[in-house]
C-alpha cells in the first residue's frame, strides 16, 4: 500500500481531517451517552487507527495503555519518538492525565473497531483529495485486509 508521506504539513491536515470527521456513528455503543459531554471520548482507536492507516508503519505507530479508570487509551508515536494522541482532550479536559507513560506498542483491533477506522479513513482520504484517493473504500478493497 502507498502511504502519505509523514510530514509536519500532512500531519496537521490529516489530523485536522480527522477531529472534524468523529462522529457518534463511529463510537462503540457503549461510550455513545459518555462523549456527549466530552467530545473525544471513545474516539482515541479511530483516530489513532486512520493516522496509522494513512501515514504506514515506517512513519508511525500505534500505542495503547489503561487509564486510571481501567480504559484503553490508544495514540500513536511517531519515528522520531514523537506522541500523537488527537483525543487527548478527553483527559485534559477534565484534570486527568493521558496514560502515555504506561503505553505499550499494539495492532488494530478488529470488527466493528476496524469498520470505524476504515469508515473515518474513508470520509478523510475523500475530503484530503487525490494524494489519498486509492485509500477510498471504493478504490482499494486492500483496506479492509492490511494493518
Amino acid at each position: 500500500m502507498k502511504y502519505l508521506e509523514y510530514n509536519e504539513e500532512n500531519l496537521k491536515r490529516v489530523s485536522d481531517l480527522i477531529l472534524r470527521n468523529l462522529t457518534v456513528d463511529l463510537l462503540p455503543k457503549g461510550w455513545m451517552d459518555r462523549n456527549y459531554s466530552n467530545p473525544t471520548f471513545g474516539h482515541c482507536h479511530t483516530s489513532s487507527g486512520c493516522l496509522y492507516k494513512i501515514f504506514g508503519p515506517d512513519s508511525v505507530n500505534l500505542y495503547r495503555a489503561l487509564d486510571d479508570e481501567n480504559i484503553y487509551h490508544w495514540w500513536v508515536i511517531d519515528k522520531h519518538n514523537k506522541i500523537i494522541d488527537l483525543t487527548q482532550d478527553q483527559y485534559l479536559s477534565t484534570g486527568r492525565t493521558p496514560p502515555h507513560n504506561n503505553g505499550e506498542r499494539a495492532g488494530l483491533l478488529g470488527f466493528g473497531y476496524r469498520k470505524n477506522v476504515l469508515s473515518l479513513l474513508d470520509r478523510v482520504a475523500r475530503q484530503y483529495g487525490p494524494e489519498l484517493s486509492h485509500m477510498t473504500s471504493e478504490n482499494s478493497l486492500e483496506n479492509f485486509f492490511e494493518d
